[in-house]
């Protein structure tokens, strides 16, 4: 148990050192990206067979804090000899801490309080996106002072009466593109990151057969259970989706209760794919706080709240952080355990 828990770092500089550390034993293309005054990194891994087969992309930190799991994942990948999934005809490539910011400083956002996973995307007519829904919450998601849990409590039920907990858990998590200050923000332009891992990902994808994107999260669902979240997006071939994840449960944000998401990073690698590969990706999400239930939902919504008005206190940050990173050994070992064996699972469909 011990071993398997020395993946788990606490700092942002012990995880990309030991990603680094590892990279340099490997027999691949290591690469740099600077943003800011950070970066994140890509490890590209060719097919021993120089057949451009297959290639599973698999990366991290997205929404920043989420990274310390999702960097103890890759590293975990790369130190067991690829889960034994590593064959000649498939390529491998890795892309660590994409938001080091957010990374680095333990918040799921960039410096200019972007969302990332609400700015991919192939056209800027994403920044043009309206949700109304989100415009009648705003002074609910952004308070001017910190809610103490019985006023958000309070605040909350009102709207729920008023909207029903779907429709408002819809329009909150969609994302927006009027309110810098606010959460859930796309931004108005794209950050570095998209145009980085778009030349990366064209770079080194150009010529695969098949592809399978696996995004690593923390943070919603059920406690130390791996939730899939796919999308029906019309750039992603159902079919193939299908094929990769049978016997496989999936739930999608077109379906049921789930919500979707603009800017999202899978769809916006399908984009990338479309017309030119086979590709299926997939959102790895952890559960923590038991966030798929109503009060696990409204405790959730109240940490990320809080957290944006940037004025906490210790306890404050430890009650956020614990969101996307818990301490517990018992969580640690459930995330490898589900990882290793639901990727392993999916690899033998590709």
């Amino acid at each position: 148990m011990s071993d398997s828990l020395s993946y788990f770092k606490e700092t942002f500089e012990e995880s990309r050192q030991e990603f680094l550390d590892l990279a340099a034993l490997i027999d691949g293309e290591l690469h740099t990206y600077p943003v800011k005054d950070l970066s994140f990194e890509s490890l590209y891994i060719a097919p021993s067979s120089g057949q451009k087969e297959k290639l599973l992309i698999l990366t991290s930190g997205i929404h920043g804090i989420e990274g310390l799991t999702g960097s103890a994942l890759q590293r975990f990948f790369l130190s067991n000899n690829f889960l034994g999934l590593k064959e000649e005809n498939v390529g491998v490539l890795i892309i660590h801490g994409i938001n080091p910011y957010g990374f680095k400083n333990k918040r799921r956002v960039t410096e200019s309080n972007v969302d990332l996973n609400r700015n991919f995307d192939v056209s800027e007519d994403l920044f043009k996106t309206q949700n109304p829904g989100y415009i009648e919450l705003y002074d609910f998601l952004n308070p001017r002072q910190r809610y103490s849990r019985f006023s958000f409590y309070t605040s909350a039920i009102y709207f729920i009466l008023k909207y029903g907990m779907d429709s408002l858990r819809k329009s909150i998590l969609r994302g927006q593109y009027q309110f810098q200050d606010g959460i859930f923000f796309g931004g108005k332009n794209f950050e570095p990151q998209v145009s980085q891992i778009r030349d990366e990902v064209m770079r080194v994808g150009s010529g695969y057969e098949k592809v399978l994107l696996v995004d690593l999260h923390t943070g919603y669902g059920q406690k130390g259970k791996l939730h899939l979240f796919g999308d029906r997006s019309p750039y992603i071939d159902e079919t193939f989706m299908d094929e990769i994840f049978r016997n496989v449960s999936v739930d999608y944000g077109q379906e049921k209760d789930f919500y979707t998401v603009t800017g999202g990073f899978v769809v916006f690698m399908a984009k990338l794919f479309h017309l030119k590969s086979k590709f299926a990706g997939i959102v790895f999400e952890f559960g923590t706080i038991d966030s798929h239930k109503p009060l696990g939902s409204l405790d959730s919504l109240y940490r990320v709240v809080n957290e944006n008005l940037n004025e906490q206190n210790e306890r404050d940050k430890t009650i956020f952080q614990s969101m996307f990173y818990p301490q517990s050994p018992e969580w640690r070992n459930k995330v490898l355990n589900q990882f290793e064996s639901s990727l392993k699972k999916i690899i033998s469909h590709l």
